[in-house]
């Protein structure tokens, strides 16, 4: 009798951790974390790309999407989603990451570094990301909405006039601690058309999104190179 209590008493505590854990994971499948991902296929990079240093700032992003929650746009008025559907970061840091993944991909530079290095870098890129929200009053159909800009920075030694020359004080302006100079400037606007307007939907086109973004930027990147050095691509 004792026995057959105690193993009926078993199965009772069972049955109702099974219960607490499906209840658990449900209430979990209901919270939605989100993280911003792309996919790119990996190249070997040129001698001449093996050169490269790039070095990533963290991207800037404007005060309206700053928030881990989803920014959206409806009824001509803007909204943010609850906390439980929202980023796991920052959404500049998720988008930061992105890119210096991406780019450290495209067999353009030899390394993409995000900040401190010991290695001597040749590139700099900084951007700010100017749109990043759910346009839910498309009359055609939700979108999902993103912009960057990208700033590529260059060394660029201090320059000497000739008096400085002919006097011999070059090694006094030596000194002076090298300018960063912009060689490359563009951006991207892409709206993107999503399914429903559903957090689930916003971030999957965010995703395609951010991705046509880096194509595009990468086809300004090999362009820019491809006319600074010829050589570089003997076959086009």
């Amino acid at each position: 009798m004792l026995i057959t209590f105690f193993r009926s008493f078993c199965i009772f505590l069972i049955l109702c951790t099974v219960s607490g854990c499906t209840s658990h994971k449900k209430n979990i499948a209901k919270q939605g974390l989100y993280t911003l991902e792309v996919d790119r296929v990996i190249e070997q990079p040129s001698d001449e790309a093996r050169e490269r240093i790039l070095e990533i700032k963290p991207f800037r992003i404007s005060p309206r999407y700053q928030d881990i929650t989803l920014t959206y746009q409806k009824n001509n008025s803007w909204f943010q989603t609850e906390r439980n559907q929202a980023f796991i970061q920052p959404p500049e840091i998720l988008i930061t990451d992105q890119i210096s993944r991406y780019l450290s991909h495209t067999g353009l530079f030899n390394t993409v570094v995000q900040g401190k290095t010991k290695l001597k870098i040749t590139q700099t890129l900084e951007g700010a990301v100017t749109a990043l929200y759910g346009d839910f009053d498309n009359p055609k159909g939700p979108l999902a909405i993103m912009e960057i800009q990208f700033f590529l920075l260059e060394l660029s030694p201090a320059d000497y006039s000739i008096e400085d020359l002919i006097k011999n004080e070059k090694k006094k302006k030596s000194a002076k601690s090298d300018t960063l100079k912009m060689v490359l400037q563009t951006g991207f606007r892409v709206e993107t058309e999503i399914a429903k307007p559903t957090p689930e939907s916003l971030v999957q086109g965010w995703n395609n999104g951010l991705e046509s973004i880096l194509q595009n930027f990468e086809n300004d990147l090999n362009n820019f190179f491809k006319e600074r050095n010829p050589s570089e691509y003997p076959d086009e």
